[in-house]
């Protein structure tokens, strides 16, 4: 398991207990990252996202910083006021998933991104080692607690 995606589930795992969340879907791609995050309580997704961004953010910088020195640091490096860096893009997509149909699809299409032709990294989605999808066919988590969306939508 790579240091990053150790990182993304630390801090995945960290703001599940800050925010009372769930992940029930995920998959994480060489550049970008999707989630389906059920909040127990209160919706705070702004807040989880911003927490989740900043710590992830630190410790890649860090990590790049350490293993391959400067140049690798100029791949992140932003000329903004009180911004030396950028991992993330600032924004993020939320969509709302009002019942299990829709939340089915939108699982569904994740898992199916690393066979996406421009990626082709499994042959199966429940092969991609960093997706919850193993678990959806398995019940064998894969290291980031994953709770059945089943328990929640009827």
């Amino acid at each position: 398991m790579s240091n990053s995606y150790l990182t993304l589930e630390e801090s995945l795992s960290f703001v599940n207990g800050k925010y009372n969340a769930s992940i029930l879907g995920y998959v994480i791609m060489p550049n970008h990252i999707h989630l389906i995050v059920f909040f127990e309580e209160d919706n705070h997704l702004s807040a989880y996202m911003r927490d989740f961004k900043k710590y992830t953010s630190t410790r890649i910088r860090q990590r790049l910083g350490l293993i391959a020195g400067e140049v690798a640091l100029d791949e992140i490096r932003v000329n903004q006021p009180g911004r030396a860096f950028q991992v993330w893009e600032d924004r993020f997509d939320d969509v709302y998933l009002e019942d299990k149909k829709l939340l089915e699809v939108k699982l569904d299409y994740i898992h199916s991104n690393p066979l996406q032709a421009h990626w082709n990294l499994v042959t199966y989605p429940e092969d991609y080692p960093y997706s919850s999808s193993k678990f959806y066919e398995t019940g064998v988590q894969n290291g980031l607690n994953v709770r059945d969306y089943r328990e929640f939508f009827e």
